[in-house]
C-alpha cells in the first residue's frame, strides 16, 4: 500500500457543477483503478458524482477530512488489502459514517463476508464480477435509500414500545432515539407494517436487497441479529422479532 492518499474529485467542468449537485454522491475507496474503470466503462461517470479516495496509510484523516465537508450517498470500498486491515477500516468507516458502505473485495471467504457485515457493510460482492452488476447493485442500495414517498410513509408507525417516522427514518424505543442503517431501518419498518404476519427470506430479500434469495447467502441473518441486539440494548420489550423456521421472520407485540 503507497505511504499518501490522494483526494481527486471526478467533477470535470465548471458548467456541470449545477446539474452535479442533484446527482447522488460516491466516495470511492481503492488502492487501484478497478472501480474508477468500472464507472467509465458503464458510463456512470455522468450518472453519479464520484470522488475517490487512494487508500493508504492516511485513509483515516483524508477520511475525516472528507466526510467532515461532504456527505455521500454511498461509500464503495474495494478492500483489496489483508484480512484484518480491511475490516479495520469498515470498522473506521463505521465510526465515522451511518450512509450505506458497499464492499467489493477479491477475498471470497464466508467469515471475511460475515464479518464485514457484522461490522456494518450493507452489501458484498466479490471480485471479478461483471461491472453492470455492481452498478445494479449500487443502484438497488441507492433505490432504497429514497424510496418513492407513499401515505405510510408520511405517518408515524407505533408499535408498543418502538414508534418509527418513516419520513425522516427515525427509531424510538420507549421516547429514546436509536441509531440504525438504513437497511435494519427499512428491515424493521416492514416487519412492523406486517405486523403478526410471517415475512419470508424470499419476500425480504425481493423488498430490501432487490435479488432473489439464493438459499445460501446470510446477509439478511447477520442484518437481522445487529437488529434485534440494538432494540434489546435499547430497551425493547413490549415486542420480538421471532424466527420462525423454515419460513421467515415475525413481528410481534407481546405485552399484555
Amino acid at each position: 500500500m503507497g505511504s499518501s492518499l490522494n483526494l481527486v474529485q471526478n467533477t470535470s467542468t465548471v458548467e456541470a457543477k449545477n446539474s452535479e449537485k442533484l446527482k447522488q454522491k460516491l466516495l470511492l475507496i481503492e488502492d487501484d483503478r478497478y472501480l474508477s474503470q468500472a464507472f467509465l466503462v458503464n458510463d456512470n461517470k455522468t450518472a453519479y458524482q464520484t470522488t475517490k479516495i487512494c487508500a493508504g496509510n492516511s485513509l483515516k484523516a483524508d477520511l475525516v477530512k472528507y466526510l467532515d465537508e461532504h456527505r455521500p450517498d454511498m461509500i464503495v470500498l474495494d478492500v483489496g488489502f489483508s484480512g484484518s486491515e480491511s475490516l479495520s477500516v469498515i470498522r473506521n468507516i463505521r465510526h465515522l459514517y451511518d450512509g450505506i458502505l458497499f464492499i467489493v473485495s477479491d477475498n471470497n471467504s464466508e467469515q471475511e463476508q460475515f464479518s464485514a457485515l457484522k461490522l456494518g457493510a450493507d452489501d458484498y460482492l466479490v471480485k471479478p464480477m461483471d461491472s453492470r452488476i455492481l452498478m445494479m447493485r449500487i443502484e438497488g442500495l441507492l433505490r432504497r435509500q429514497n424510496p418513492v414517498i407513499n401515505q405510510v410513509d408520511l405517518a408515524s408507525l407505533t408499535m408498543g414500545d418502538v414508534c418509527l417516522q418513516p419520513k425522516s427514518q427515525k427509531c424510538f424505543i420507549n421516547g429514546e432515539g436509536v441509531k440504525l442503517t438504513t437497511f435494519e431501518f427499512n428491515l424493521l419498518k416492514s416487519l412492523v407494517e406486517h405486523q403478526g404476519n410471517i415475512l419470508s427470506r424470499d419476500e425480504l430479500y425481493s423488498t430490501l436487497l432487490r435479488r432473489t434469495y439464493n438459499g445460501v447467502e446470510r446477509t439478511l441473518d447477520v442484518r437481522m441479529s445487529q437488529l434485534r441486539e440494538k432494540l434489546t440494548m435499547a430497551g425493547m420489550k413490549d415486542n420480538q422479532i421471532e424466527t420462525v423456521w423454515g419460513q421467515g421472520y415475525m413481528f410481534n407485540h407481546i405485552s399484555a
